[in-house]
């Protein structure tokens, strides 16, 4: 089989960074090939899938063949998987954005390499993807799959009738469920970690799951590990200035979730344009449900200079607040995030709009954003966080004065109030 030069050098290229394991782990307990029942919480059945059907680990990956961060997650996944050959498999699922317009049809395109050649195809097939990650046209997946070898005049049919846009239906479907708005995203035995995942961290995860992989029955551990999933250990996540206390005061009548005497305090400083705010919105919806009256959220308004319509939007929900309180400011907060990536979501007229659906005092609203009445409240959070002499953009934390930086996964914001929580004796 003839491969282009270039298409040579990535599948080499990929072939290179992988390194042999450093050892095989033990089968456990039960025949060797035994069927694992699946989760329905997380479930990895209908998924191409990579490493045996009996591993005691299972991570479902939620991907975009077009994403940077998805391919920095595959390496760390092949390396994963190159470690414990027999213990680890990968489900994949495929979660398109809209800021990658030829993702999708790249992924039905991968659907069909799994089609004609399960997962070793399917593997490679997708591997060239991720190394090409502006390069997926139509076109371009036709020439990577005759490279490949695949069956040409059936890969074109595939395509042209979309024959796996069911399949991509039932990802986007079960993504939604799970609260899953960006990619990549995985669950390790149904713990989850959004983001592109350090190979250390998904080792931990991995052995921990191998520990009590013993007490389960063999056909059951995937099932009974997802219902339980483990935490991240704390001692992997990411340090960054989380020990140094710092004094960020709350202004008076803040937008906040949660009463004020929450032995824990999350301050979020966010921005109503940027893709990464939008992403951690789910977390903190899941934060709040798992500790109630635990945990306070505040909302700290933030707009980047380089984001034309997130200081409107930051004064707009302002003017929420001010005509019907919390409930409306944080009605209002939902409507702005409600379509991130949609072109003039934040223009003036849908600020307009989302305020009338809310039957908010339109006159009143239009006037206030005219006259930048609520500017100054504005400002003035973005001035509390420079006061802090920290480097950093948009979403920024600080749980009871600690810092944490970006859209981190719930299983470390989990691990750090849980650390909190415990200095706090409860009544």
């Amino acid at each position: 089989m003839r491969i282009r030069p270039l298409l040579a050098a990535v599948i080499l290229g990929c072939a290179g960074r992988y390194r042999a394991p450093e050892r095989c782990v033990d089968a456990l307990d039960g025949p060797p090939g035994v069927a694992l029942e699946d989760a329905p919480e997380v479930p990895a059945e209908g998924a191409p899938t990579l490493g045996p059907a009996s591993a005691p680990v299972t991570v479902v990956v939620f991907t975009d063949l077009a994403c940077p961060h998805c391919a920095r997650a595959r390496v760390a996944l092949a390396d994963l998987r190159a470690r414990y050959p027999r213990a680890v498999r990968v489900a994949w699922r495929f979660l398109p954005g809209a800021s990658h317009p030829d993702a999708t049809l790249a992924a039905e395109a991968a659907r069909e390499a799994h089609a004609q050649g399960g997962g070793a195809l399917f593997g490679r097939f997708t591997d060239v993807l991720h190394g090409h990650l502006t390069r997926q046209g139509r076109p371009w997946l036709e020439r990577y799959a005759a490279d490949l070898g695949m069956d040409l005049p059936r890969f074109r049919e595939a395509l042209d009738r979309h024959a796996h846009a069911e399949a991509l239906s039932r990802d986007r479907a079960l993504a939604e469920r799970l609260g899953i708005e960006g990619t990549p995203t995985l669950f390790v035995n149904g713990t989850r970690l959004d983001g592109a995942p350090r190979l250390e961290v998904l080792e931990a995860l991995v052995e921990r799951n191998l520990a009590r992989a013993r007490a389960l029955a063999p056909a059951r551990r995937y099932a009974d590990a997802v219902r339980a999933p483990l935490p991240v250990p704390v001692e992997l996540l990411p340090a960054d200035a989380w020990e140094r206390v710092h004094a960020v005061p709350i202004p008076p009548g803040s937008p906040s979730q949660g009463p004020v005497t929450a032995a824990v305090t999350l301050q979020v400083f966010s921005d109503y344009q940027c893709p990464y705010c939008a992403r951690v919105e789910p977390t903190l919806r899941a934060l709040r449900a798992r500790y109630g009256d635990r945990l306070r959220v505040v909302w700290r308004d933030h707009p980047l200079e380089r984001h034309r319509d997130a200081g409107p939007a930051a004064e707009a929900a302002r003017e929420a607040l001010a005509q019907g309180g919390q409930d409306a400011f944080w009605r209002y907060h939902d409507a702005l995030f409600a379509h991130p990536e949609e072109e003039g979501a934040l223009s003036r007229e849908a600020l307009e709009r989302y305020a009338e659906a809310q039957a908010l005092d339109l006159v009143r609203f239009r006037r206030a954003l005219d006259e930048r009445a609520h500017a100054e409240a504005v400002r003035a959070d973005v001035e509390a966080l420079a006061s802090t002499g920290l480097r950093t953009g948009t979403p920024a934390f600080f749980v009871n004065g600690h810092f944490m930086a970006g859209a981190r996964p719930e299983g470390e914001f989990r691990a750090r109030i849980d650390a909190l929580l415990r200095e706090v004796p409860r009544e």
